[in-house]
């Protein structure tokens, strides 16, 4: 199915000294046991619910929103169009995201927009990332169901109002991707988040498919 095609692993490996968004718990990996002494390894996790590349469920910002177990998977795959908006400073509104997707021109539906920020190289950065709340607007004008990032959070702290926007119009949102050593361009996304009864995020593997190789 993907023979001759680039397979780009674009998620965020969890270790125990991953940084984490200013006051989620720090994830703790331990060993319970070992070949050696057990014939076999088993090992305990503990984490946040947004630790590393993670997909927020409605329920994360929403009373009556459902929770990461009841998204439906089919709505985190799709065509993506990747734009790199380092340039763009730290506030990013639809005008940024209008002129950057102008320049690449993606001619068909696209159902995802990735962000390349630069904003999770360090903790102080993504703090101070601020995505303009007329960008929820944008994204659904342009009939786009699932919004990423290489930050910790789509939106520094405050009252979520961006969240909000996007998650009650049933735009799925992934956060702390490494796009790292990703360009600009239409790619095809998929990431599948853990399925946690009852939980308001949880840890998921993304993955980009390159059409173009």
């Amino acid at each position: 199915m993907f023979e001759g095609k680039r397979i780009i692993d674009i998620t965020a490996a969890i270790r125990q000294d991953i940084p984490v968004y200013p006051g989620d718990p720090e994830p703790v990996i331990e060993q319970i046991c070992s070949i050696a002494k057990d014939g076999f390894a088993l090992s305990a996790i503990f984490m946040g619910s947004h630790t590393g590349t993670h997909v927020d469920a409605p329920s994360h910002v929403l009373d009556d929103g459902i929770s990461v177990d009841m998204l439906v998977p089919g709505d985190l795959m799709g065509r993506a169009i990747l734009l790199d908006m380092r340039c763009a400073g730290s506030c990013i509104c639809a005008e940024h995201l209008d002129t950057a997707w102008k320049a690449i021109g993606p001619g068909n539906k696209i159902d995802v927009l990735l962000l390349k920020t630069d904003a999770a190289s360090s903790i102080e950065g993504s703090d101070n990332l601020c995505l303009k709340e007329d960008i929820a607007t944008w994204i659904y004008n342009k009939k786009i169901n699932i919004l990423g990032v290489d930050a910790f959070s789509i939106e520094s702290k405050g009252e979520l109002s961006l969240h909000r926007s996007l998650l009650s119009q049933g735009v799925n949102i992934v956060e702390c991707l490494d796009l790292s050593k990703v360009k600009e361009g239409i790619y095809t996304f998929i990431c599948l988040p853990l399925k946690i009864v009852d939980c308001d995020a949880a840890p998921a593997r993304a993955i980009l498919i390159d059409d173009q190789v």
